[in-house]
């Protein structure tokens, strides 16, 4: 059996059918990783009814990769492939406009009172800080992050660029693929992230490392932090609307 090494340099040689097939299978438990990684940030509803033709798109945008790769450039497939992948199966979603615009509106004016109030404290503002900006308990506070974790993915995604001209999503740079932030090249876009995030509370640092870092899902995550997974996703949720909110502010 041919290693991937192998095929990919077959097929950069001849271009032939069956070797890229081949190459197409061999990546796609990637496509059902993200496709799953995906899902579980989604509505019930969507998640159910929606998760194969999910897996669908994302088998499209690993087409497109394993296409367009060059293995001149020196970087891994599962770098290149992984933004296509992801990047086709956030473009359905977008398609599909399954958040409807008073959910949009909603993530935005939480993000902009994170930024007034975080700028009018000093500091990074409690829950309950945050309730009493928005004018309403904490605990409405929460299920207004229930109601809109699903624009982490979508609203939130993208508009960030390289040098090149090249768009880069939050979760990109959030990530620690060294391929990717060496591609990125905007140190101090990247040191203002870190500022960020070194501003975050434990629990809140907790969540993303484990979720970007070590690759765990909300269900794990509240495992090893003793919480909920449904707090685990508000959580989540609060941070990255804070985190773009910090990050588009002040760039």
């Amino acid at each position: 059996m041919q290693s991937n090494e192998e095929l990919w340099k077959n097929y950069t040689k001849n271009r032939d059918e069956k070797t890229r097939e081949l190459l197409i299978k061999t990546y796609l438990p990637l496509v059902k990783y993200f496709t799953d990684r995906i899902a579980c940030r989604l509505p019930s509803e969507v998640r159910k009814n929606d998760k194969e033709d999910l897996y669908i798109e994302g088998i499209v945008g690993l087409i497109e990769a394993v296409d367009k790769f060059d293995i001149s450039r020196n970087i891994k497939f599962e770098t290149f492939a992984s933004k296509r992948v992801r990047g086709a199966i956030l473009d359905s979603l977008r398609k599909e406009d399954l958040l409807p615009k008073n959910v949009r509106e909603t993530a935005k004016k939480v993000e902009n009172a994170y930024f007034t109030a975080e700028n009018r404290l000093g500091r990074p503002a409690t829950d309950e800080e945050m309730a009493k900006e928005l004018g309403v308990t904490t605990e409405a506070f929460y299920d207004i992050l229930d109601k809109i974790k699903g624009i982490t993915l979508l609203s939130l995604d993208g508009d960030i660029l390289n040098r090149d001209g090249e768009k880069f999503t939050f979760e990109d740079i959030l990530g620690e693929e060294p391929a990717v932030l060496a591609e990125f090249e905007k140190n101090e876009a990247i040191n203002r992230l870190s500022g960020l995030i070194e501003s975050l509370e434990n629990t809140e640092r907790s969540v993303l490392e484990l979720y970007y870092w070590k690759e765990m899902n909300f269900k794990e995550i509240g495992k090893v932090l003793d919480i909920s997974e449904s707090r685990v996703c508000q959580i989540h949720t609060k941070t990255v609307l804070r985190l773009r909110s910090g990050f588009i502010k002040t760039a």
